[in-house]
């Protein structure tokens, strides 16, 4: 449903978070079995005692719905490769910063060098368990800034609400995905990256939403799903006779029939570009012939909208440059997928909130404006 411009932050910050747990629950359920159960009235006003200081609303209200998370596989779920921090991880942090900062002199007497202020909450670290880096709201000005042990203080969001619209929006339409951090998948957990970690690379797979990777993932079950029926047999009949307590010969396995599953899908392609006789207008299913419209991937038997339909729901200049630029890059076989994930981009801006966040990815901007 459509916001003002006015809706309360602690609102925004309530059903952008919505919006994220129900992506979680669908599309990376381990990331959603590692958020904590929400915080009650008391322990925030413990958390608050503890602080010394008066939590901002919209904090609360994020605190009321996920109080931190556990993390999979020593990994934080939130945008920017983040962990949400538990509240005893938020206390040694404000309690550590405010240290450093007595060391240096209190600040509100013009003479100390601001290293940390009481109304700096962090809410985000660098994981569950390395605390050095993170992000934190200002409750004076209700910014988002990143630290950093180097004592760094760069603002990253204009606000909470702001960040969690961004990161709902990154994730319900991927193509829109803010800054060099993509969501993707590591093990079915959500893992923003691509991940600096070369064998975390390797196996991590960018979401894409409704259009699949154009590669199967490197999972046997992914692979022999990629295959021609005609070659599954003897896949199944090597895979059986498998070592599995061998990595080695696993590995081979795999890599080879990776390999031709790579090979079968990229002749797929070509048979499908040249069925399309190089027209990327003709509509899937319309005007192919049955044998190659039965093999088709399920992300492209629809009919798309037309363009005429999704360049109107765009309506601003700055964002149909954009998806102009993407359909001229197009090759054939994806073109349908391209246009069903612009047309989920044209139906998020009918909402303000996501017309915002869009606007701002496209335009090259951190923040929602």
């Amino acid at each position: 449903m459509p916001m003002s411009t006015d809706t309360p932050a602690d609102e925004r910050v309530t059903r952008a978070w919505s919006r994220i747990v129900e992506w979680l629950a669908e599309y990376a359920p381990p990331s959603y079995a590692s958020l904590r159960p929400g915080a009650s009235e008391d322990e925030i006003a413990a958390l608050e005692e503890d602080l010394g200081v008066s939590v901002p609303e919209e904090l609360k209200a994020l605190w009321r719905l996920t109080a931190g998370e556990d993390g999979v596989a020593g990994s934080g779920l939130m945008m920017g490769d983040w962990a949400l921090m538990p509240f005893n991880a938020v206390i040694e942090v404000h309690q550590r910063q405010m240290g450093f900062q007595e060391d240096h002199g209190e600040v509100d007497d013009g003479d100390g060098l601001a290293l940390w202020k009481a109304s700096w909450i962090p809410f985000c670290s660098y994981s569950p368990d390395d605390t050095v880096y993170g992000l934190y709201l200002n409750g004076e000005t209700g910014e988002v800034y990143r630290w950093t042990r180097f004592n760094e203080r760069p603002r990253e969001y204009e606000s909470l609400p702001a960040y969690l619209e961004l990161m709902a929006v990154s994730l319900e339409a991927p193509l829109t995905a803010a800054g060099p951090e993509k969501p993707g998948m590591l093990g079915d957990a959500l893992v923003w990256g691509p991940p600096a970690h070369e064998e975390r690379g390797e196996r991590w797979v960018r979401h894409l939403g409704q259009a699949a990777p154009r590669h199967p993932a490197k999972t046997l079950g992914a692979i022999r799903g990629a295959l021609p029926g005609a070659e599954r047999a003897e896949f199944d009949e090597q895979r059986d006779a498998l070592d599995l307590a061998d990595p080695e010969s696993v590995a081979a396995f795999r890599d080879h029939w990776w390999e031709r599953a790579v090979q079968a899908q990229e002749r797929l392609e070509d048979d499908v570009a040249a069925a399309l006789r190089g027209n990327v207008l003709v509509r899937p299913g319309r005007d192919l012939p049955p044998e190659y419209e039965a093999t088709l991937p399920p992300a492209i038997r629809h009919l798309p909208p037309s363009l005429d339909d999704i360049s109107a729901a765009l309506r601003h200049e700055s964002v149909r440059a954009r998806f102009n630029r993407d359909l001229m890059d197009a090759i054939p076989p994806h073109f349908p997928a391209l246009l069903l994930r612009w047309w989920d981009i044209a139906r998020l801006m009918a909402d303000p909130r996501g017309d915002r966040a869009v606007r701002a990815v496209i335009n090259g901007r951190r923040t929602s404006r």
